[in-house]
């Protein structure tokens, strides 16, 4: 049996009816209010009915396996609001509160976009938005849009090159990812410049009309929820760290060139509202 003979019944989600799942007929476009809607709801869901749980709870509840609560990391990215024009590198002190939300990404090919101690002055004072490459563009939309202030970008936090720091940077990773909020999997982004809020492979399906009153249209739609093929053995996947960041993250926002999947220490959710076991 090949891919697209594998298929789904659905309803629209205002429909009434207990044994057929609902969801959408068509993804919504990535980045838009409706796919951002999404993402908001299932870290909000998390927050409020799996806060307790030392699997997945927001990281300013955590403590380090050493008893300590888990520290900022050294750098932060302050992306400001959505009308910010730029956003700031900056220094964190050990007590500052605030949660971080850290981007698993691949470098692809140079050049590449980094903090150096000849520019970090500069990465201080503040870049535009727009000059940035568009993986850490689409990462800095995300943060916005689940109201948090600060995202962690190892290639911008840490400083690199010969006299960069990191030797030293490279022994809090654990905590990095382990501490932030929320971690974003940049599975379909090949490098920095490719953005990770692009079209999708288009979901083939047929709509048949329903005469019952209770609910709308009947959606046949292709299978498209393939954690293993789309994540677990992505091309993201087979970057040296990511096994480590994957293994580390409470909760993960996973974006796949078919769709967007939700992890956290409850399972795995995909955007067309399937819900997959661990």
């Amino acid at each position: 049996m090949n891919e697209r003979s594998l298929t789904t019944l659905f309803l629209d989600p205002h429909s009434i009816v207990n044994d057929i799942q609902t969801g959408f007929d068509a993804l919504p476009e990535a980045g838009t209010a409706l796919h951002l809607e999404l993402l908001r709801g299932w870290l909000e869901h998390c927050d409020n009915e799996h806060w307790k749980d030392p699997k997945c709870k927001p990281s300013r509840f955590k403590k380090s396996a050493a008893g300590s609560i888990i520290k900022p990391p050294t750098r932060l990215i302050d992306v400001g609001t959505a009308a910010d024009r730029t956003v700031k590198l900056q220094e964190m002190k050990d007590d500052e509160g605030g949660d971080w939300i850290a981007l698993s990404y691949q470098w692809g090919s140079p050049p590449h976009f980094s903090t150096t101690r000849r520019n970090i002055s500069d990465m201080h004072a503040g870049v535009e938005v727009e000059k940035l490459p568009q993986t850490f563009r689409d990462a800095i939309t995300i943060t916005r849009a689940l109201g948090r202030r600060f995202l962690w970008i190892d290639s911008i936090c840490i400083i690199q090159g010969l006299d960069g720091d990191f030797e030293s940077e490279a022994r809090t990773m654990e905590d990095v990812y382990n501490g932030a909020y929320c971690v974003l999997a940049a599975c379909c982004a090949e490098g920095q410049t490719s953005g990770f809020l692009t079209p999708r492979v288009t979901r083939h399906q047929v709509t048949l009309d329903s005469q019952h009153q209770n609910h709308g249209a009947i959606h046949v739609c292709q299978m498209i929820d393939d954690f293993d093929k789309h994540v677990l053995n992505g091309d993201l996947a087979k970057r040296g760290w990511v096994l480590q960041e994957h293994a580390l993250a409470r909760r993960t926002i996973f974006f796949t060139k078919y769709q967007t999947y939700w992890e956290c220490g409850h399972g795995i959710r995909c955007e067309t509202m399937a819900t997959l076991s661990k």
